[in-house]
């Protein structure tokens, strides 16, 4: 997967991405601060592959999932979960697909709640698959596992939209008043100028 511009130094997009890493670390928060699963990661992997590229985006979201497994096994004694990096993977592809070329609140936003959804539905089809709790490999199971991931969904889904829309606001207004450079539409020009014969 390519990157969304010539532009190799980006210090404001990767000053970004630097505080959507330490975003994550809500998810170390205690639960009395934050709902649960209330994180950036999501919204990190989005963001940091439509402005970084797809390998430079998954990089960032790596670094930011292994801050949150070592923090949630050192304070709540919960494992690492491997097939995480394969959900925050879907996000990263999600960003760098459909959002490197655009600044548009609402393409973003909507972007932003298909990956939840879809994080959502896959995530819990493999702890129904997995029978992570005895629901019973029934249709009446799979809905009672989906029903009963409805309240920590709610934490996933206002932590992807919060940090989303800050992130890439954040990008659109400092690109335009400090560094033009990195602005999405002069991105793109540059990519199309080049490319014509």
């Amino acid at each position: 997967m390519g990157e969304p511009s010539q532009i190799t130094f980006k210090p404001m997009t990767l000053a970004l991405v630097g505080a959507g890493v330490l975003a994550a670390s809500t998810a170390l928060l205690p639960l009395e601060y934050r709902p649960w699963n209330f994180s950036a990661i999501g919204a990190l992997a989005l963001f940091a592959a439509a402005r970084l590229g797809f390998w430079r985006g998954l990089g960032a979201t790596a670094v930011a999932l292994a801050i949150k497994e070592v923090g949630v096994y050192l304070i709540y004694g919960f494992p690492p979960y491997p097939l995480s990096a394969v959900y925050f993977t879907m996000y990263a592809a999600f960003g760098w697909y459909f959002l490197r070329k655009t600044e548009s609140p609402l393409k973003i936003g909507t972007v932003a709640l298909s990956a939840s959804l879809l994080f959502f539905v896959v995530s819990n089809f493999v702890s129904w698959l997995e029978q992570a709790y005895p629901y019973g490999y029934s249709l009446a199971g799979l809905a009672d596992c989906y029903t009963a991931a409805i309240p920590f969904y709610r934490g996933t889904l206002s932590g992807d939209l919060v940090f989303t829309g800050v992130l890439f606001a954040a990008h659109a207004v400092l690109s335009r008043a400090y560094f033009p450079a990195e602005r999405v539409a002069v991105a793109v020009e540059a990519r199309e100028t080049e490319d014509r014969p």
